[in-house]
This record gives structure tokens, sequence and C-alpha cells, in this order.
């Protein structure tokens, strides 16, 4: 019997969106993964974030509602702290132990990965899907024989950073976040109040 194969993609989503989506979808149906789990940080140590781990949380689940293949889970937040990539890891091996999970991660993010918390450890306990961007520079995966496995993924022009600029200004978010997540973040004025 094969085991499922997962595909994890943590992350701050501060807020999360169109892009995290895309990636998440398409590293399922380009590796035809059995899903794909959006993990947000609690405490991310190398990061501040502007909402709470519960409005990020909040903001995944509504990003992902109703996508076939795709959930968020709450490992992180539910264990508080500070996040680091290994313990995800590791809770979500305790939670399915059968299962066989990759961690997805930008190449950008993958360039910093000898910065992370005992990153020799996860390169010698995981396979990484490194995505990238159809026209960026191909990233060195200079790690030797470690399970480094890269993917092209249509490009998404939005980051987190421009999303919290516009809603800062009170600009649409439309076409840049689900509309639920757009919705949720003006009801909440999450943030508004960070200039």
């Amino acid at each position: 019997m094969s085991r499922t194969r997962i595909g994890v993609l943590g992350g701050t989503f501060d807020p999360i969106h169109n892009g995290h989506l895309t990636a998440a979808r398409s590293v399922r149906e380009q590796l035809d993964l059995d899903g794909v789990l959006v993990a947000p940080a609690n405490d991310p140590w190398q990061k501040k974030t502007v909402a709470t781990p519960q409005q990020r949380l909040t903001m995944a689940r509504l990003a992902v509602a109703g996508m076939s293949g795709i959930d968020v889970s709450d490992v992180d937040i539910a264990r508080g702290g500070q996040t680091f990539t290994i313990d995800t890891l590791a809770d979500l091996r305790k939670l399915h132990p059968l299962t066989l999970f990759s961690f997805i991660l930008g190449a950008d993010a993958f360039a910093g990965l000898s910065s992370w918390h005992r990153s020799d450890e996860l390169l010698a306990e995981v396979s990484f899907i490194i995505v990238t961007r159809p026209g960026a520079p191909v990233p060195q995966l200079s790690y030797g024989a470690h399970d480094l496995n890269l993917l092209e993924i249509p490009s998404v022009d939005v980051s987190s950073s421009l999303c919290r600029e516009k809603a800062r200004r009170e600009e649409s978010l439309r076409g840049l976040v689900p509309d639920a997540v757009a919705d949720y973040i003006i009801d909440e004025g999450i943030y508004r109040e960070h200039r």
C-alpha cells in the first residue's frame, strides 16, 4: 500500500494571498500529491507579523475553503511559542505517521535556508519542493545529495507586504486575495491601524 504524500506550505501568511494559493495548487497538480497543508506560523522567529496568529489562521481557512486537496493545519499555532520548521514537520509526523511530507518554499526562501533553525537536520530529514517563477533565475541547489525538487509555477504578481499596504490605505484587495479574505480584512480592520 502506498503512503499518502502531502506537501506542507508553511509561512506567516500575513495575509495569505493568491500567490500562495497558486503555489499550493500548482505543486499538488504537477507532483500529483494527495494534498497540500497550509501551516501558518505562530511566532515566526525571523519575521514580525501584524495580524494575530488566530487572524492569520482564519484567513488561511477562508482562503482554502472549497479548494480540493488543500487544507489548513493549526499545528504551529496549537503548539504556541516560536515556530521552527523542524518542529512543524516533527509534529505533523506524530499526527500522521504513515504520511510522507515534503516542505514547499519559494526560491527566495530557499536561498536563506542555511540561516534556519537546525537547517542541517532539516535538510537530512525532509524532501523540499522549491518553487520558482517563469523567467526567474534558477536557484543553485548546492546541498549535495539532499532531496531537493525544483518546480516552475505560474507567476502571480502579489506579496503580503503589498496586500498590507493596500489594506492600510483602504484600497481594494480584489484579485490579490480571495474575496472572503478581503472581506475579513476589511471587517476586522486588521492592517488599517498599522501605519
